[in-house]
């Protein structure tokens, strides 16, 4: 199963990387090959309905229809699991 992930922060480098070396991992542990890009936040509007999910480290203020997640429980450690959890069952939904 190919899963196309977008990463956003706000200078599309920092944050996003180790977020999505870490969901990257948790989805081929679990069957999902991910395809992903970095981007910034406000890139997100154009890449809309294109891809399967928008995992961000950033507040996103515009309505999106791509599944958004806030990866800042990977960057704090605090709730690190049970969000790649949640982000492999969004993936497989």
């Amino acid at each position: 199963m190919k899963k196309h992930i977008v990463f956003a922060c706000s200078s599309g480098i920092a944050t996003s990387t180790v977020v999505a070396e870490k969901v990257v991992e948790h989805c081929k542990e679990n069957g999902i090959d991910v395809v992903y890009q970095q981007a910034i936040i406000g890139e997100l509007p154009s890449l809309d309905n294109s891809v399967d999910l928008f995992v961000v480290t950033s507040q996103v203020e515009t309505k999106l229809n791509t599944p958004l997640v806030n990866a800042l429980p990977i960057v704090t450690g605090f709730g690190e699991e049970e969000l790649l959890d949640k982000i492999v069952t969004l993936l497989k939904g």
